[in-house]
């Protein structure tokens, strides 16, 4: 018997960060791959089965957990579980994922528990050290995880198969070679969404982005070609970027507005845009097919490609809501992340996109190592220009090393990172006043202090040059409940759902 699980969700309510777990797209994936090969399992969505559940995360404060308790979990874990399956694609999650682990290995000390993410992909070791989880599942996970079984259903050796860490029998750290990536990802089964309560995520808008109406995630391609020293992309991915076929794309899309009844879609995609002429192919696709859906790129895209032709089919296409990420307005803090990208190139990709009426933000980072007040300012006179160009959002985020990057690494070797990471927590907090500075002359006060600066000046700006636009938007969410930008969302988020959530959190006895 296998049991995947995926973790409960996280909520912040204080500060301007907004957490809005999503439908668990890779054990979907995962799931599929299983049946497609002969295997049944029990699904266990603690977030996605409980989303209107939410509680004080341990002693409690700002932080609360969105989905079940422990004991209902283990309630709803089969006794007879041989091999159990765990995600973390965010490392601040990692202690949720642990705890569910630690209480499952009580249950059934027999079973062999396996994890797999982003955060097990970039730091095996950590994930393995206390003996909880027996085995890492590193990259992605259809191949190795069913490899996995079959060793485990034969009693076989793991030494052999690519892509796992895990503790041999003196306790050693045993990383095998990484697993060749999938090459044809157009074969890859579509994500079982059946067994993950996908309705529940669907009716209560749980999709990364803004509110489209009825939406579930999708996913387009796989890795990222870049090299960013911030990101933990490569230890999951490499940095091979495999798009599907256009057409395969939206045989998905049509397949799950035809079951589900939806009219948009969220790219979890790490970066969507790379390939121009796949790009209008996919748009030519979706554009002939006359499927009437919407479509967003809420974790951003590459500008490189960027131009009229290109933006206007996007706009025909359905995409209504994506973001750049130039980073910073500094070319020497551009450098230093290796943010492969020109501000010239970057302003005519806002251009044509300008062209449309299709909303873009622009995803910011500040608090670097090598950041200083003077790169503040560039970064400042930026955000000014973005704002008369009439860009629709920026959000900026506090620095916050993430496990897997060049920076986290760093960092670690320097001292700056305790070995257990007790710092995994303050990833949570990179858009509020809590956290550290990493900065090597700025103070967490500052970087803060300069956060909201960016965004008075953005907002500030925006609303004197364009008042309209801020009063229509206003005017669409009040009048048909629609969100047509990131600030609308915020909006929702901050005024709306958050009084929700400590009132119910109120209700709630773990």
């Amino acid at each position: 018997m296998i049991t995947l699980i995926n973790h409960q969700g996280l909520k912040l309510v204080k500060g301007i960060q907004i957490q809005t777990p999503a439908p668990p797209l890779g054990l979907a994936y995962i799931g599929a791959y299983l049946k497609h090969h002969g295997y049944a399992y029990t699904a266990i969505d603690a977030c996605g089965e409980a989303l209107d559940q939410i509680y004080d995360y341990k002693a409690g404060g700002q932080l609360k957990i969105q989905g079940y308790t422990l004991p209902q979990i283990l309630e709803r874990l089969p006794g007879n579980t041989r091999i159990i399956g765990l995600t973390c694609s965010f490392s601040h999650c990692w202690p949720l994922v642990e705890e569910i682990a630690s209480a499952a290995r009580k249950k059934l000390p027999g079973a062999v528990i396996a994890a797999g993410g982003e955060h097990p992909s970039a730091m095996p070791e950590h994930v393995l050290k206390n003996r909880i989880i027996d085995v890492a599942v590193r990259g992605e996970g259809e191949e190795t995880f069913l490899e996995l079984i079959r060793k485990i259903e034969n009693s076989q050796s793991w030494d052999a198969i690519d892509g796992i860490a895990f503790l041999n029998r003196e306790g050693q750290l045993v990383i095998n070679k990484p697993r060749e990536r999938i090459k044809d990802i157009n074969n890859i089964p579509c994500p079982d969404w059946d067994s993950w309560c996908i309705e529940k995520y669907i009716e209560h808008q749980q999709v990364s982005g803004i509110n489209l109406g009825r939406s579930m995630p999708i996913l387009g391609s796989r890795g990222c070609p870049y090299a960013c020293t911030f990101c933990s992309s490569e230890r999951m991915w490499t940095r091979r970027y495999i798009m599907r076929d256009g057409k395969a794309i939206v045989d998905e899309m049509e397949q799950m507005k035809n079951k589900y009844n939806v009219t948009g879609f969220s790219f979890f995609d790490s970066t969507f845009i790379i390939n121009r002429s796949k790009m209008l192919g996919f748009c030519k696709e979706l554009i002939n097919r006359k499927l009437d859906v919407s479509y967003q790129l809420p974790a951003g895209t590459r500008c490189e490609v960027f131009d009229d032709e290109l933006a206007l089919n996007l706009e025909k296409s359905g995409l209504k809501n994506f973001s750049f990420a130039p980073e910073s307005g500094s070319d020497l803090i551009r450098k230093a992340v290796n943010k492969q990208i020109g501000l010239d190139t970057f302003f005519n990709a806002v251009k044509a996109v300008k062209k449309t009426k299709m909303t873009v933000g622009c995803f910011i980072v500040i608090g670097f190592p090598e950041d200083n007040k003077h790169t503040l300012r560039q970064t400042l006179s930026l955000v000014r220009k973005l704002a008369l160009m009439g860009l629709d959002d920026v959000t900026v985020s506090k620095f916050t090393p993430y496990p897997g990057s060049v920076y986290f690494d760093a960092l670690l070797e320097k001292g700056y990172i305790s070995e257990q990471l007790n710092e995994l927590q303050n990833i949570i907090h990179f858009y509020s006043s809590g956290g550290i500075s990493y900065s090597r002359s700025l103070t967490d006060k500052q970087i803060y202090r300069w956060m909201n600066w960016l965004y008075i000046n953005f907002y500030v700006i925006s609303f004197i040059v364009r008042p309209w636009k801020f009063i229509n938007n206003f005017r669409e969410y009040f009048s048909k409940g629609v969100e047509r930008t990131r600030y609308m969302r915020f909006f929702s988020e901050i005024f709306v759902n958050r009084k929700k959530w400590k009132k119910k959190a109120s209700k709630v006895v773990t």
